[in-house]
C-alpha cells in the first residue's frame, strides 16, 4: 500500500484476509511483517533530529511565548514520526472453494436450536445463557479486557496531580526551651505528558482494544460451546429414555414368554433348558435397565451443571422422542467461516494485536520525550500562601544506550509470538473447515445407517413371527425364538443410537458454522 512502513530483517507471513464489522469493537485487517529497504528508517532519523533540535532550542532559551508554542507543536511533529503497523493482508493458501457435500446459503442470524422445535430445549438454553459457569467466566474475562483497553487508552492523556501539605517546626535550645516555632504551608499542582513520538502509546491502545475484541469473541465461543453441550446431553437423555422404553417392552414380552414356557413344560412341550434360557434373558434385560437408569441420572446431573445448578426439577425434562430435523441446510462457502466462527475471529484479532506489539517493541528502541509542568505555592502563613509561588516547565528526553540487548531481544520475542499466533490462526481456520466436513459426512452416514436399520427391523419382525409360529407348532425350539428376539432388540437399539448420533452430528454442524445469532446476547458486551 502507499506509504507502507516496512520493517527490516523480518520475514513475510500470511495473515487473515479480513474481519467483519460486528461485535463490541471494530475489527481491522491483520498486517504482515515483510522485508524492505531502510528509506523509512532514514526518514525517522530526520524526524528525530528535528525534534531534538527543537528540544535543545527550548532548553537553551527563556520561557517566551515562542518557546511555549514550540512545546505545543511537539506532539503534532511527533505524530508524523509514528511507526505505523504494516497493513499487507494475504489470503490463506490452500483454502477450498466450497464444501464437498452441501452448498448454498444458510441463515445463521437465529439460534440454531430453534430447528429442533422443542420448548423444553429452548428453556434450557435461555437459562444457560445467564447461569452457566463457563459463560459467566468468559463474560468476566471480557470485562477485564475491556477495562484493560480503557486503561491503555488513558496513557494518551496528560497526568495531572495535586499535593497539599502543612508542617509545624519547633526550635529549642539545650535546656529544652522554645526559641521559635513556625508553620509551613504548601500547595502544588503538577502535570506530565509523554509525547508519543513513535506511536508506542497508540499501538499499546490498539493492541489492548484488539485483545478486548478477541475476548468478546471468546465469550461468544463459550456460549456456542455450552449450547452444543446442552443439546447433545438433551439428545442423549432422549436416547436413554427411548432405550429404556425398548428394554421395558422387551422385558414384558420375555416375561410373557416365560409364562408360556411354564405352561408348556408339564405338557412336555418345553424343557428345563428352555426355562433357564428364558430366565437368563430376563435377567440380562433387568441389568441393562439398571444401567440405563443410572446413566439417565448422570445425564440429568450434567444438564443441571451446565445450567449452574446442582439438580433440575424432573418435570423440566420430559421429552422422550427425538425431534424431527429438517433437511441439511445450505452451509455457504468455507471462506464464510472467517466471519462466522468466533474462535477464528478471536485468533485473528490476537494476531493483529501481536503486530501492534511489534510497534511497541520497536518504539522502545528509540528515544522518549516527556513534558512536565508544575506550579507550587509555599508560605509560613496560611493567609499569605499564594504570595510565594514557583512555576516550572521542562522537557526530558531519554534514549537507550546500553541495555544488554534487552529491548532488541524483546522485539524478536514479540515477532516470534506473532508467528505463533499466525500458526494458531491457520490451524483454527482449517480445523473449522474440517469440523464442517466431518459433521456433514457423519450426518449422511448415520442417515444411511437409519435407512438400513429400518429395513432390518421390518425383516426381523417377519422372522420373529415365523419363529414363534414354528415354536408353537412344535417344529422349532425356543432357542430360535430367543435368538431372533435378541436380534430384533439389537436392531431397535442400534436404530435409536443411530438417530442420536445423527442429531448430534447436526449439533456439531451448527457449532462448526458459528453465526451472528450470538451478537444479540447483551452479556457478551461489557456493561
Amino acid at each position: 500500500m502507499s506509504g507502507e512502513k516496512r520493517i527490516p530483517d523480518s520475514s513475510c507471513s500470511t495473515t487473515p484476509p479480513f474481519f467483519l464489522e460486528r461485535g463490541v469493537y471494530t475489527y481491522t485487517s491483520v498486517s504482515v511483517i515483510c522485508k524492505g529497504d531502510d528509506s523509512s528508517a532514514r526518514a525517522e532519523q530526520w524526524v528525530y533530529q528535528i525534534v531534538l533540535a527543537l528540544l535543545l532550542r527550548v532548553l537553551s532559551t527563556k520561557m517566551t511565548m515562542r518557546t511555549l508554542f514550540l512545546f505545543l507543536l511537539l506532539p503534532f511533529i511527533a505524530s508524523c514520526a509514528a511507526l505505523p503497523p504494516v497493513e499487507n493482508a494475504h489470503q490463506l493458501e490452500s483454502m477450498p472453494q466450497h464444501f464437498s457435500l452441501v452448498a448454498g446459503s444458510i441463515d445463521l442470524s437465529t439460534e440454531w436450536w430453534q430447528d429442533f422445535n422443542s420448548e423444553e430445549l429452548n428453556n434450557l438454553m435461555a437459562e444457560a445463557v445467564n447461569e452457566n459457569f463457563t459463560v459467566r467466566e468468559a463474560y468476566a474475562r471480557l470485562s477485564q479486557a475491556h477495562y484493560a483497553a480503557l486503561k491503555a487508552g488513558a496513557a494518551q492523556w496528560p497526568t495531572i496531580s495535586a499535593s497539599a501539605g502543612a508542617d509545624h517546626t519547633d526550635i529549642k535550645n539545650d535546656n529544652n526551651q522554645n526559641l521559635d516555632d513556625y508553620d509551613t504551608w504548601s500547595l502544588g499542582l503538577s502535570a506530565s505528558y509523554e509525547v508519543d513520538l513513535w506511536g508506542r502509546v497508540q499501538a499499546e491502545k490498539e493492541s489492548d482494544t484488539l485483545l478486548a475484541s478477541a475476548s468478546a469473541e471468546d465469550a461468544k465461543a463459550a456460549l456456542l460451546s455450552v449450547s452444543g453441550q446442552i443439546a447433545e446431553n438433551w439428545i442423549s437423555l432422549i436416547s436413554n429414555r427411548g432405550q429404556q422404553q425398548l428394554f421395558q417392552r422387551q422385558l414384558e414380552l420375555q416375561r410373557q414368554q416365560l409364562h408360556l414356557v411354564f405352561l408348556r413344560f408339564p405338557l412336555a412341550k418345553a424343557t428345563a433348558l428352555d426355562i433357564y434360557h428364558q430366565q437368563q434373558t430376563i435377567e440380562k434385560l433387568d441389568a441393562a435397565l439398571i444401567s440405563l437408569k443410572s446413566k439417565e441420572k448422570t445425564i440429568q446431573g450434567q444438564l443441571a451443571f451446565l445450567l449452574g445448578k446442582t439438580s433440575l426439577d424432573p418435570q423440566r425434562l420430559q421429552a422422550d422422542r427425538f425431534p424431527v430435523l429438517p433437511e441439511i441446510p445450505g452451509i455457504g462457502l468455507p471462506s464464510d467461516l472467517l466471519g462466522q466462527r468466533p474462535d477464528i475471529l478471536a485468533a485473528g484479532l490476537r494476531l493483529a494485536a501481536g503486530q501492534r506489539d511489534i510497534t511497541v517493541a520497536q518504539a522502545d528502541l528509540l528515544p522518549t520525550l516527556k513534558l512536565t509542568a508544575s506550579h507550587s505555592f509555599s508560605s509560613d502563613g496560611l493567609s499569605s500562601l499564594f504570595d510565594n509561588w514557583l512555576r516550572n516547565l521542562a522537557a526530558n528526553i531519554l534514549a537507550p544506550l546500553l541495555d544488554g540487548k534487552r529491548r532488541k531481544n524483546e522485539l524478536e520475542r514479540v515477532r516470534a509470538i506473532v508467528q505463533e499466533r499466525l500458526a494458531v490462526y491457520g490451524r483454527t481456520v482449517f480445523t473449522a473447515i474440517r469440523e464442517v466436513e466431518d459433521s456433514l459426512v457423519d450426518e449422511k452416514q448415520y442417515g444411511d445407517s437409519i435407512a438400513s436399520l429400518t429395513r432390518q427391523q421390518e425383516l426381523s419382525n417377519r422372522t420373529i413371527r415365523e419363529a414363534r409360529t414354528r415354536y408353537l407348532n412344535g417344529t422349532s425350539d425356543l432357542f430360535n425364538v430367543l435368538r431372533e428376539e435378541l436380534n430384533m432388540l439389537q436392531v431397535e437399539q442400534d436404530l435409536i443410537t443411530s438417530e442420536e448420533k445423527m442429531l448430534a452430528a447436526r449439533v456439531r454442524l451448527y457449532k462448526a458454522l458459528g453465526g451472528s445469532w450470538m451478537d444479540r446476547y447483551p452479556q457478551t458486551r461489557p456493561q
